[in-house]
């Protein structure tokens, strides 16, 4: 399903936008894949307190905030089974305390405020990775600080050039990698047959 993801860890955080998946053995999808490195970073780093954060719908809190202060018999689960699939919502609705057979005029004002927050900031818990079996991208590398960017030749070691994921980048999940790698390669390629012929 189509979500808005933020990772979160002090000064780290990545979001994106695209699918989550749930899956037998937790999350996957692009909107995960391109954030995880700051809940990676962490575990690695042996702290499970980065944050995961899910936003379940695009329309703006304002327009929810208006829906949940409905008249009539509408419940709790139809409203929110027009953002996430029913089996989601009743989850959604049991993890805030908000019973989901409520009428929305019955809602109580601190209610509210828990199922606005599940729509638009709703914490995700994670406890591990798969690691670097299941890895899409790797972190880490020489440092862009450390090369010059149109050569990608070492500052600290003029001759050296470096090239693709043995930089420290991240790029979003389709194809960017390889585009980095085949430009960078490119380019490093280029420069150091340059040099070659000044020789």
């Amino acid at each position: 399903m189509l979500v808005t993801l933020n990772a979160v860890d002090g000064t780290r955080r990545a979001e994106a936008r695209g699918n989550l998946l749930f899956t037998h053995r937790g999350y996957s999808g692009p909107a995960l894949l391109d954030v995880s490195h700051v809940i990676v970073r962490a575990a690695e780093e042996g702290r499970h307190d980065a944050r995961l954060l899910v936003r379940w719908t695009d329309e703006s809190e304002e327009v929810w905030r208006t829906r949940l202060q409905g008249t009539g018999t509408s419940t709790v689960l139809s409203l929110l089974r027009r953002a996430v699939p029913e089996r989601l919502a009743e989850a959604l609705c049991a993890a805030v305390d908000v019973p989901q057979d409520r009428m929305l005029h019955q809602l109580r004002r601190e209610e509210r405020h828990r199922l606005l927050d599940m729509l638009f900031r709703f914490p995700l818990p994670w406890n591990g990775h798969e690691g670097y079996r299941k890895a899409e991208v790797t972190g880490g590398g020489v440092p862009l600080s450390a090369i010059h960017p149109v050569t990608m030749e070492s500052r600290a070691h003029p001759g050296l050039h470096f090239c693709g994921e043995v930089l420290d980048v991240f790029g979003p999940i389709g194809g960017y990698n390889f585009f980095w790698a085949w430009s960078t390669g490119r380019a490093a390629g280029m420069a150091a047959a340059m040099q070659a012929e000044q020789c």
